[in-house]
C-alpha cells in the first residue's frame, strides 16, 4: 500500500462573478497540485456543490446574500470537518475575518487578491492537507498491520487470560475488542490442552515425499511455512529465496516437522469447530493446542474424545508414531477462573506420565492427594526380587515387579527412584551369579530406563531388563548344572565298584549339598540318585554275567554290592530273572 496524493479539489464561493474569475485566473492551480472543480454564487448553492463534489478546499467570500461566509463555514466545518476553508475579505472586513479564524477557518485572503498572497495560502493549505493525509495513511497502515496481526494479538490475549487472573472489567473490554463472546449471564468455561508429539527418525527428515500418508493440508501448510521462512530470511539477511527444487533437495530439520504437524493439527481443530463463536482455539507458549469452550458443559468431553481420535488417525507419518494426548480441566464458573481450568488441564496432561500417551485425561478423574508422599523403598520386596532374578525365575520376578510398581507415585522422579532400586537389585543378582559384561548391565537400556517419562513405558523397559538378567542367569545355571551331572555320571561309572559310594559321598566329592545333587539328578536324568546308581550297577552286573564265569557274589562285590542276598534280589528285580536263569538262557 503506497501513499498517492491526487490533485486537491477546490470550490470557489462568491456572489461576484469577477471575484470568482479572478481567483480562478490569478495562479496556475495545476502547478500547485490543485484543480478547481466548481463555483457557487451563494451559500445554498455552495452547500449543494460540496455535497455533490466533496472538495478538499473551499474559498468563500464573507458577505453574500441570504447566508454569509462565516455562517456557511460553520455549517461546512460541522458537516465536513476535513474540508479546509479560506475566507476572502476586504480591509474593512479584516477584523471580522480574523476573528473567524478562531472558529476553525484555516486562513483568509484580503481583497484585492494578489497572486503572491494566494500562493502562500494555497501552499499552506496543501501542506496542512498533505500532513493530515500522511497521518491518516500511517494510521491506515497501522490498522492494516493490526488487522493482519489480530490473530496473534488475540492469541496472546487468550494466553494472558489463561495464565493469570485478569480483572473482569479489563477482561470484558479486551474480549469485546477481539470478538470473544463473553456474556453476562451464567458465565463459565472448560478447557482442553492437546499435545501433539512425533518421534522422527533421521531417515525421515527429508523432502515432502517421505510423508505420503499425511493429508493434503500438511503439504499446503508446509509450503506456506517454507514461503514465510524464506521471506523472513530474505528480509533479515538480504539473501534470495530458495527455489522449490533447492528446498526439496536439502533435508528439513526435525523441529520443522514438529511445527508443521502442530499447524496442521491446529487447522483440523479449527475445522472441527466451524464458525463456533463459543469455542476459542489457540496455541499456548508450549506449542500445545488449547480449546477454550465458553458454552454449556454438556458434550465437551465427548467432542474432545472424538477430536483426539480424528487427529491421531489423520496426523500420520510413514515410519513415525504421532501421539495426541489431551488433558481436560473441570468446568469453571466465572470468566476470571479460566486460568484455573487451564492449570487443571495442564496437570491432567502431565498425568500421561502414569497412564501413557494417546489418552484423554480429565482432571476430575485423577486421584488428588493433599500432601505429596515421599518415596520409600520396600526392602522386603526388593530382596525377594533379587532372589527371583538370581535363581533365574523370570516370570516370578516380573509378577513381583508389577506389584512393586502398582503403588501410587507423586511424580516422575519417584518412579525413576523405584526403577533405580530395581536395576540395582538386578545388578546385585548378576554379581552374585558372577555374570559379567553386557549381560550384567546393558548401559544403553539402563540409560533409557532412567530417562523414561511415562510409567507404562518405564514398566515395559524394566520388565524387559528383569527378564533379560533372569534369562542370562538361568542359562548359565543350566549350563553349569548340566556340566555337573555329566561329571557326576562319569564319577559314578568309574567308582560304582566302591560300596561306600552314595549320594552323600558323591555330593561331598563335588562340593555340593546332597539335596541339591539329588534334585539335579532327578531333573537331568529323570531318576533319583539311588535309582540311577543302582541301574548303572545292574547294567555292569549283566555285562559281567555275559562276558565272565564269575560267581554271583564276586560280581556283586565288583559292582559295589557285597551282600550276596541283597545283590541277588536287586538283580532279579531289575533284570526280571535270577542270575542262574540269566546264565542258562545265555548258554
Amino acid at each position: 500500500m503506497e501513499l498517492t496524493v491526487e490533485p486537491l479539489k477546490v470550490l470557489i464561493v462568491d456572489d461576484e462573478y469577477l471575484i470568482r474569475n479572478l481567483l480562478r485566473m490569478r495562479i496556475d492551480w495545476e502547478q500547485q497540485g490543485m484543480t478547481i472543480i466548481g463555483e457557487a454564487s451563494d451559500a445554498e448553492e455552495a452547500l449543494n456543490q460540496v455535497e455533490l463534489l466533496r472538495p478538499d478546499i473551499v474559498f468563500t467570500d464573507i458577505y453574500m446574500p441570504k447566508m454569509d461566509g462565516i455562517e456557511l463555514s460553520g455549517i461546512l466545518m460541522e458537516r465536513y470537518p476535513n474540508i479546509k476553508i479560506a475566507v476572502v475579505t476586504g480591509h474593512d472586513e479584516f477584523e471580522y475575518a480574523r476573528q473567524s479564524v478562531k472558529l476553525g477557518i484555516s486562513d483568509f485572503i484580503l481583497k484585492p487578491i494578489r497572486a503572491s498572497e494566494l500562493l502562500q495560502v494555497t501552499a499552506k493549505l496543501r501542506a496542512a492537507i498533505e500532513q493530515e493525509v500522511g497521518r491518516e495513511y500511517e494510521l491506515m497502515k497501522l490498522r492494516e498491520e493490526m488487522k493482519q496481526g489480530l490473530p496473534y494479538l488475540r492469541e496472546r490475549f487468550v494466553n494472558q487470560w489463561l495464565s493469570d487472573v485478569m480483572p473482569e472489567d479489563e477482561l470484558q473490554e479486551k474480549a469485546r475488542f477481539f470478538g470473544i463472546p463473553i456474556s453476562s449471564g451464567e458465565p463459565g468455561s472448560r478447557i482442553a490442552v492437546m499435545e501433539v508429539e512425533v518421534a522422527v527418525p533421521q531417515a525421515k527428515i527429508s523432502a515432502p515425499e517421505v510423508y505420503p500418508h499425511l493429508s493434503e493440508p500438511y503439504h499446503q501448510t508446509r509450503q506456506t511455512y517454507q514461503a514465510q521462512r524464506g521471506t523472513q530470511q530474505q528480509q533479515q539477511h538480504g539473501q534470495p529465496q530458495l527455489s522449490q527444487h533447492q528446498t526439496e533437495a536439502h533435508p528439513q530439520p526435525a523441529e520443522e516437522i514438529h511445527i508443521l504437524l502442530r499447524m496442521v493439527g491446529m487447522k483440523q481443530v479449527q475445522a472441527f469447530y466451524p464458525q463456533d463463536s463459543q469455542t476459542i482455539i489457540v496455541m499456548d507458549p508450549h506449542n500445545r493446542i488449547v480449546v477454550l469452550s465458553l458454552g454449556a458443559d454438556t458434550e465437551f468431553t465427548n467432542q474432545v474424545q472424538q477430536l483426539q481420535e480424528e487427529l491421531q488417525h489423520t496426523l500420520k507419518l510413514e515410519g513415525c508414531e504421532v501421539d495426541v494426548t489431551v488433558g481436560i480441566g473441570q468446568w469453571q464458573s466465572g470468566w476470571g477462573r479460566a486460568c484455573v481450568g487451564y492449570r487443571e488441564a495442564c496437570r491432567a496432561l502431565d498425568y500421561q506420565a502414569f497412564v501413557g500417551k494417546n489418552q484423554v485425561i480429565c482432571f476430575e478423574d485423577l486421584v488428588i492427594e493433599g500432601v505429596k508422599r515421599p518415596y520409600h523403598s520396600d526392602a522386603q520386596l526388593l530382596q525377594q526380587l533379587q532372589f527371583y532374578v538370581s535363581v533365574g525365575a523370570g516370570e516370578e520376578a516380573v509378577l513381583l515387579l508389577e506389584r512393586m510398581l502398582s503403588v501410587p507415585f507423586s511424580d516422575v522422579s519417584q518412579f525413576r527412584m523405584a526403577a533405580m532400586d530395581v536395576v540395582t537389585e538386578c545388578q546385585r543378582a548378576a554379581i552374585e551369579q558372577q555374570i559379567e559384561g553386557e549381560h550384567a548391565l546393558n548401559k544403553e537400556a539402563v540409560a533409557a530406563i532412567f530417562t523414561a517419562d511415562h510409567l507404562p513405558e518405564l514398566k515395559s523397559m524394566l520388565e524387559q531388563h528383569v527378564r533379560t538378567v533372569s534369562d542370562v542367569i538361568q542359562a548359565k545355571r543350566q549350563a553349569k548344572e548340566g556340566n555337573l551331572i555329566d561329571r557326576v555320571i562319569a564319577y559314578l561309572e568309574e567308582n560304582m565298584g566302591n560300596a561306600e559310594v552314595g549320594l552323600s559321598s558323591t555330593a561331598a566329592a563335588f562340593y555340593v549339598s546332597s539335596g541339591h545333587l539329588g534334585r539335579l539328578m532327578k531333573k537331568e536324568t529323570g531318576q533319583t540318585f539311588v535309582e540311577y546308581l543302582t541301574q548303572l550297577r545292574m547294567k555292569k552286573a549283566e555285562m559281567l554275567l555275559k562276558q565272565t564265569d564269575m560267581k554271583g557274589y564276586e560280581i556283586g562285590e565288583q559292582v559295589g554290592i557285597p551282600d550276596p542276598h541283597y545283590f541277588s534280589v536287586l538283580f532279579k528285580k531289575h533284570i526280571g530273572r535270577s542270575m542262574n536263569e540269566y546264565r542258562n538262557v545265555k548258554t
